[in-house]
């Protein structure tokens, strides 16, 4: 009886080779030349569906073994699989980079630990692969981001609006609450027919004051390393951009409004992606606009008042179940005079209003694109539009889609 041969890795790599230009009658006679033992054509035929099989399996094994992600709040992430390498391969940064899947242009590699794990199956006997983790972190792109930043705003000097007698013929207020536009995902050429459209209603009437909500996410990072607020790590946009486009959207609505209203507010608003880098911006503003008033409290929940008219504004990723029973406590005064009471918070990126014993408690919508982290979490399909509110001293008269 003739006894099977016992195939060796050299044996299998020259078959493979063999096949790429030759049939397996011609490799069985090259195998049989090469390594001195009888090799038939159906043997070559039925060990390379053996190496393909086995290929195919060790793939599924990759696939199917432990694979994880960790996003820490230092903003570096951990990610540990098992990977089919080489040790050469094993000692290459930009090898394990991109096999773990980050691209060596953005992120860099901290650590990386690679292990030797052992695979055993009756088919196929030991297999070897690489227990691999490495901790990476986006590049620093801050320490030349920012000084391009600080040159962007050299320029700032104070804008004095020459302002014409306004004739308020019905003392109206215009809210302007643009929250979770997202600046960075979102960019100033796709808000421009937007903008067009609010200077449209800013010069529709004169007003007795317009106000600007200004934060909820204005800007998608907290900083030039991707993060949020709370040390996140989420899509890096190009901030320097981010900043610029954003100016150029509220600026032409501001001097706008500084022609048409008697008095223009600023309000700054907390969001979770951009607490620092959209106060900072109000700063700008704050520098810019001598004439405007300015609310850059660092708090939660704010509210402002007109007439009899109470509006209640925070982001909404704090609480907001709740926000029914906390306003009235945190504004008593505020609240006890109005008899329209309305609480506007973003954060959710859709429309929203319930009415809660005669208080508006809405989620206001965003014209912003839908992000990566709503898209992967199926938060598609909401109305793309802003909304504006118009009020007289009594209450609110119309809200208008932007």
């Amino acid at each position: 009886m003739r006894t099977m041969h016992k195939w060796t890795p050299e044996e299998e790599k020259r078959l493979i080779e063999l096949r790429k230009t030759h049939t397996q009658k011609l490799t069985a006679m090259k195998l049989t030349e090469e390594f001195g033992f009888y090799c038939t054509d159906d043997m070559v035929k039925n060990r390379e569906a053996m190496i393909k099989q086995r290929k195919h399996s060790l793939n599924e094994k990759r696939i199917e073994g432990k694979e994880s992600i960790e996003i820490n709040s230092d903003g570096t992430q951990s990610s540990e699989k098992l990977i089919e390498m080489s040790l050469e391969q094993s000692k290459d940064v930009e090898f394990l980079l991109r096999v773990h899947g980050y691209d060596p242009e953005v992120w860099e590699l901290v650590s990386a630990r690679n292990n030797i794990w052992n695979s055993y199956s009756k088919q196929d006997g030991i297999q070897t692969l690489f227990s691999s983790k490495i901790v990476v972190r986006p590049k620093d792109s801050g320490a030349s981001a920012i000084p391009q930043l600080i040159e962007a705003m050299k320029y700032i000097k104070p804008v004095i609006v020459k302002t014409k007698a306004v004739n308020v013929i019905e003392s109206r207020l215009l809210e302007m609450p643009i929250f979770d536009a997202h600046f960075g995902i979102s960019d100033y050429e796709y808000y421009k027919p937007t903008q067009m459209t609010i200077l449209d209603i800013i010069g529709s009437r004169a007003w007795e004051e317009n106000l600007f909500i200004i934060g909820q996410d204005t800007l998608h990072n907290d900083d030039f390393r991707g993060r949020t607020s709370n040390g996140t790590q989420i899509e890096t946009v190009d901030m320097v951009k981010a900043w610029n486009d954003c100016r150029m959207f509220y600026e032409p609505l501001i001097e706008k409004a500084l022609q048409f209203s008697r008095s223009v507010k600023v309000m700054y608003s907390k969001g979770n992606h951009d607490e620092s880098m959209s106060w900072a911006f109000v700063q700008f503003l704050k520098a810019r606009f001598p004439q405007v008033t300015f609310d850059d409290e660092m708090l939660e929940r704010k509210v402002h008042t007109f007439g009899q008219n109470f509006i209640g504004v925070t982001h909404g990723d704090k609480a907001r179940k709740n926000l029914h029973n906390i306003f009235p406590t945190e504004f008593p005064h505020e609240w006890s005079k109005a008899k329209n009471r309305e609480i506007h918070m973003g954060h959710y990126h859709v429309e929203d209003g319930k009415d809660i014993f005669g208080m508006m408690v809405r989620t206001l919508a965003t014209r912003n694109k839908t992000d990566k982290w709503h898209r992967d979490n199926g938060f598609v399909g909401a109305h793309k539009r802003f909304m504006l509110f118009e009020y007289n001293e009594e209450e609110l008269k119309s809200i208008h889609y932007v």
